[in-house]
């Protein structure tokens, strides 16, 4: 058997491919990830990168590991409190990642799986998914609640804004109800665009009111509660490969939801369509053909000029500018 692990794993530190080793694996620069009984007889890998957390990250991972035996008290009261359905907003949270039968899935910030269960019934006994969570207690509760999934779960302890996978690793990726605590959402964002194939989705979400909401006597009853409901999305961390992103507020507009389709690099629109106007070119010669200032008397000539001639400014200028080279460079040589 090769000591190599399958893909898609894939260090965080230095982007090489993880190696099984005596208790550990460990990357190309000698980086050692630990390999933890998570229970008896099941040893996950400790992927947390880097070692020493952000003191926001290892806050989370200290509270969630101290309330996991409780973890099902909590669970639910954001559910309850707006008057929905958890079935039915993880069920439609599911929906849009789109998935067909076969599908690989990262689910990062799994929690206990909940989640979890929606996305291993899409993708069936051909597919396979990636549960990652910082919390060991909340990861363990996981594996119990994903026993019998129809497909392969590969399980993990690690940091969301570090992902240990390769590029274009997953069909979709999925995050529900944690990010407002993450150190880096910025990064977490890259990250998910970089794992994830182009064509492939994105859905994430967690608390924060709509704009609408909060000085609402609503809003301010539940901001003094939570004070995570005042967290915005993160639209302007939205990553340049992103197409399609919709923002949309769930749970009487208390939770949002961004979705996106990654694609390669960021966009291009067609530059060269010419535009019909007196000014005229394309976009790409208003912005890069532009050449040195004239003074005034010379614009308002060049007005006349091309409006006597029929063409737009840039065709004008275009056919002059073609003239006079033309004609300087021949009495040049």
């Amino acid at each position: 058997m090769s000591d190599q692990l399958p893909a898609p794993y894939q260090s965080a530190a230095d982007r090489s491919v993880l190696h099984h080793r005596v208790g550990a694996l460990e990357d190309a620069a000698g980086n050692r990830f630990p390999l933890v009984e998570l229970k008896p007889g099941l040893q996950v890998p400790d992927l947390t990168w880097p070692t020493a957390l952000a003191a926001a990250d290892a806050e989370t991972r200290a509270l969630y590991d101290a309330i996991a035996a409780d973890y099902h008290i909590y669970a639910p009261l954001p559910f309850r409190t707006f008057k929905a359905s958890e079935q039915t907003v993880r069920s439609d949270i599911a929906d849009r990642l789109r998935l067909s039968a076969g599908d690989r899935v990262l689910d990062v910030g799994c929690g206990t799986g909940d989640g979890t269960l929606h996305i291993v019934e899409r993708v069936g006994a051909t597919g396979a998914v990636w549960a990652q969570d910082l919390s060991p207690g909340l990861l363990r509760l996981a594996v119990d609640k994903l026993a019998g999934a129809p497909c392969p779960v590969h399980y993990s302890l690690g940091n969301a804004c570090h992902l240990s996978f390769a590029d274009n690793a997953f069909d979709a990726a999925h995050h529900f109800g944690g990010l407002n605590t993450f150190s880096d959402v910025p990064g977490f964002l890259a990250e998910l665009a970089r794992v994830v194939r182009p064509g492939g989705r994105v859905v994430i979400g967690d608390e924060g009111l709509g704009p609408w909401l909060r000085d609402t006597e609503m809003g301010r009853i539940m901001q003094n509660s939570n004070p995570l409901l005042a967290h915005e999305p993160p639209v302007a961390h939205v990553p340049v490969a992103a197409r399609e992103v919709a923002v949309t507020w769930i749970m009487l507009g208390a939770f949002w939801l961004m979705e996106f389709t990654v694609a390669e690099g960021a966009p291009e629109a067609d530059y060269h369509v010419r535009i019909p106007s007196k000014r005229g070119g394309t976009h790409w010669s208003r912005y890069h053909g532009r050449l040195e200032g004239i003074s005034d008397e010379a614009k308002a000539l060049a007005h006349e000029a091309r409006e006597a001639r029929g063409l737009s400014m840039h065709d004008w200028l275009d056919a002059v500018v073609r003239e006079a080279a033309a004609r300087d460079l021949e009495e040049g040589s």
